[in-house]
């Protein structure tokens, strides 16, 4: 890894050799501030705020240009972390603790777009200036202080300390950004935050008695300072004077250095239109439209046009320009003065009702495709003839089936032998909603297994699905959890209980393409009571029926 972490050195110092130079190309600074450790021992999820440490740093940037830098940094800081200051009570249970420090070169290049603006003009501005910044470095830890706390972590620190034993550090990738204040032409205050991706789980000297499946991260948060030396820029436009074609006048990069007052990227002394941004191929003056004609030669200097016709458009290409078109966007026919015909109806579009579709003067030019009588625009089943009480459409042949029919049909379906009492224990009719009701399955805390009286509202169900008016019924298993123990396991709880009660249907001999299942956790309460939580509740449906129509 530090082949990769020097072959990366190599890349970046050449690239800064060849890059653009700007004023100041050096910058010396330094920093101090706070470093904070991500590992085993986490406090808290804000990485900055997790058991700060003091650290410092100094570094050398190479400018890049007016957005890029390249910074070689060497940073010390220590790092420390302590389950007693945990919010989790297992945690501070366990009792672990660690200390130790982090020695950091590196090298990172800063993304600052608005890094220029400072010199905007040729006049230094104090600005504030947001950057990006990304690299490679190689952390060196320090020799670690570990208490592994309880008995439970004691018994995994021997293999933890065996890991550590070779564990010196290691390439870290620095990923962040900041914000700078500009003091001066050269000198800068900052606050810069910056995140270490490493792959060590050892940093803190605690692995297989933690987390073993997450590496160590740690955090720079610091106030910087750094100042600037190089080559004078006589006019203050980020261009050595030497390099400057107008090096007494302010001027942009993308013009050597000399004014362009218009910012058409043609220089102020090479521009015959210095006020107004122009063209190169036309000395620097302007075609407002595009149309390749001269602002001061065009006929309509605001609307690109064609040369034939003076520079003015004829925007639908039908041979009639613009201006003397009565429907200059649509191209259209000499006898309707310019206007389309798009149907081939003989009624001009502007006139036609409906300019897409060939109708009828009587129709003013709409179709009635099914001769009913009702324009096909007006007529919501333009392909059935219907009536005009309907808007076009036909007398329904059936409706949905009402409550009170709905109603009677689940009673007569649950009385099997026609005495006129339900042959269901556990199966019922909610005659207010129209709608099967079925009794809860309860569990005991913590538990997902079916008993004796849950087991015989499960047949009940399964025998309910098998009668004969039932074929297009469903069923659908929502488990629920009392709020004691975590979120995450309480959902597994009451995926597990939704998913006892679908198999032991199924091994019924249940359809299972009639089956499903749903956990809710303990986000959907049904009372109060902890009891009235840890339950299955199967819902029934079934799509809308529909009856004819007398």
């Amino acid at each position: 890894m530090l082949k990769h972490f020097l072959l990366v050195v190599a890349m970046f110092t050449c690239i800064s050799l060849y890059s653009q130079k700007t004023q100041f190309p050096w910058e010396f600074g330094f920093q101090a501030g706070l470093s904070s450790l991500q590992g085993d021992m986490v406090v808290s999820d804000i990485a900055p705020l997790n058991q700060p440490s003091l650290h410092a740093g100094a570094m050398v940037r190479r400018r890049l240009g007016g957005m890029l830098a390249l910074r070689a940094h060497l940073m010390f800081g220590g790092l420390n972390s302590d389950d007693a200051k945990s919010d989790d009570a297992t945690r501070v249970a366990r009792g672990a603790s660690s200390s130790t420090s982090v020695i950091e070169p590196g090298l990172v290049l800063e993304f600052e777009p608005f890094a220029a603006k400072r010199f905007e003009g040729g006049v230094f501005k104090k600005a504030l200036s947001p950057y990006l910044s990304a690299g490679v470095a190689y952390g060196i830890w320090g020799d670690v202080d570990t208490d592994f706390g309880s008995e439970a972590g004691t018994t995994l620190a021997a293999t933890d300390a065996a890991a550590d034993a070779d564990d010196s550090g290691g390439v870290v990738f620095p990923i962040g950004g900041g914000l700078k204040y500009y003091l001066s032409p050269k000198s800068s205050l900052g606050l810069d935050l910056s995140y270490r991706i490493t792959g060590d789980d050892l940093i803190d000297g605690f692995s297989e008695a933690g987390n073993p499946e997450k590496n160590d991260t740690y955090v720079f948060t610091a106030l910087t300072f750094a100042t600037g030396f190089g080559k004078p820029d006589t006019d203050k436009d980020g261009l050595y004077d030497e390099e400057d074609a107008c090096p007494t006048e302010a001027g942009p990069l993308n013009t050597m250095g000399c004014p362009d007052t218009d910012s058409d990227g043609i220089a102020d002394k090479d521009d015959d239109c210095p006020e107004v941004a122009g063209l190169a191929n036309f000395g620097g003056c302007p075609d407002g439209d595009g149309d390749g004609v001269r602002d001061i030669d065009d006929v309509c200097p605001t609307e690109a046009g064609v040369k034939a016709l003076g520079g003015c458009p004829d925007g639908d290409g039908d041979g009639i320009a613009d201006k003397d078109d009565k429907c200059p966007t649509e191209a259209g026919i000499a006898s309707l003065m310019g206007c389309p015909d798009g149907d081939g109806d003989g009624i001009a579009d502007g006139d036609d009702d409906c300019p897409a579709e060939a109708g009828t003067a009587a129709n003013g030019g709409c179709p009635d495709s099914d001769g009913d009588g009702i324009i096909d625009k007006n007529d919501e089943c333009p392909d059935e003839a219907g009536v005009a009480e309907r808007n076009g459409c036909p007398l329904p042949k059936d409706r949905a089936e009402t409550l009170a029919e709905r109603v009677t049909r689940y009673s007569e379906m649950l009385d099997t032998d026609n005495d006129g009492m339900s042959d269901f224990e556990h199966v019922s009719v909610d005659s207010l909603n129209g709608t099967i009701s079925i009794d809860r399955i309860y569990f005991p805390t913590n538990n997902s297994r079916l008993n004796r009286p849950d087991r015989m509202i499960l047949e009940e169900i399964d025998r309910f699905l098998a009668l004969p008016g039932a074929s297009e019924f469903s069923i659908r298993y929502e488990g629920h959890a009392d709020r004691r123990s975590s979120d995450e396991y309480n959902q597994a709880l009451s995926e597990r209980r939704s998913a006892a009660a679908e198999e032991y249907s199924i091994d019924k001999g249940a359809t299972p393409s009639k089956l499903s299942t749903i956990g809710f956790g303990e986000q959907r309460p049904l009372g109060e009571k902890l009891r009235e939580n840890r339950v299955v509740v199967p819902v029934a449906s079934e799509p809308t029926r529909m009856v004819k129509v007398n």
